[in-house]
């Protein structure tokens, strides 16, 4: 079985500074993930300003309320080198147009597309031109909304592609999970597929592998009671560690789907079945034709063990 991709999303949560950024990645590494990531915005590329109400231009309560970080153009390639150095793959959301190029630049080798931009054909599109693996979300979407940001990807040449299960809310409701659903995007669109999840603990990461999920992506923090928008929800990174050690070992536990004896059963079969024994030698008789089904001659000791 291939193991999961597993991803830790540092989000705004390194708190504008360059050196706990650095510090999530070596603790990424050291948790077992496989890649960490970051987002590229920039809130007035996101969120327009003002808005338009009865012909009067008024101000947007959500741009005011705004507070995820935007990480400067010039921290990503001094990420991107420290991720290099530690052996982990290097991400980031882009969630403007130019953020693509600069992401380009960097060298990235894998775009992450958020649920909300799911729609935004042009930011598709161009993430499409790139070539490179694509990991999109599907968050708040309806399987005609998945299929048709999967033909704007592939028509602009994008490459390989994953779809990850996604509830937008966060945190959201266990009953608003659905986690078969990944198994209906598995089915519907014949793509590997994974979970981006906001729910407390492992329990729904663990679920998705079981599922087929090829790709975990969690938010992580250093501590969720710090302020900020994304540390409330997120994983410590020791909860992130055990998560990566339960799902190591639920790979091995999925096994094959073949069933057939455990090498080791193998090896004591012979005890924990029961069989014909010649009454005098103890020794079991040859039952490969069968006589271990016959009727045991009247007086002739029978194994039970």
């Amino acid at each position: 079985m291939s193991r999961t991709e597993l991803i830790a999303e540092v989000g705004s949560n390194y708190d504008g500074r360059l050196e706990t950024a650095i510090e999530y990645i070596r603790a990424a590494k050291a948790c077992g993930a496989n890649g960490i990531k970051f987002q590229t915005l920039r809130k007035e590329k996101l969120v327009a300003p003002k808005l338009w109400s009865g012909g009067v231009a008024e101000e947007n309560p959500v741009y005011r309320q705004f507070s995820n970080l935007a990480l400067p153009d010039d921290w990503h390639r001094a990420l991107k080198e420290e991720a290099h150095t530690q052996g982990i793959e290097f991400l980031s959301t882009p969630f403007y147009l130019e953020a693509v190029d600069l992401l380009e630049s960097v060298g990235v080798g894998t775009y992450k597309i958020a649920s909300g931009d799911i729609t935004f054909r042009p930011l598709l599109e161009a993430v499409g031109r790139t070539g490179k693996r694509v990991i999109l979300s599907t968050g708040g979407s309806s399987l005609q909304d998945v299929e048709k940001a999967l033909g704007v990807l592939k028509r602009a040449g994008a490459g390989p592609i994953v779809l990850l299960h996604c509830v937008s809310n966060y945190p959201p409701q266990w009953g608003e999970m659905n986690l078969r659903a990944l198994v209906t995007l598995k089915e519907a669109f014949g793509l590997p597929v994974g979970i981006s999840d906001h729910t407390p603990g492992s329990l729904v990461p663990i679920a998705a592998v079981t599922l087929g999920a090829t790709v975990v992506e969690k938010h992580v923090t250093f501590d969720r009671s710090l302020p900020g928008p994304d540390h409330p929800f997120a994983m410590t990174m020791e909860e992130f560690g055990e998560m990566a050690r339960q799902v190591r070992c639920l790979e091995e536990a999925l096994g094959t789907g073949g069933k057939e004896p455990a090498p080791s059963e193998l090896a004591k079969q012979h005890r924990m079945r029961r069989g014909v024994y010649d009454p005098v030698t103890f020794v079991p008789t040859d039952d490969e034709d069968g006589a271990w089904l016959r009727p045991v001659p009247e007086g002739q000791p029978v194994n039970r063990c």
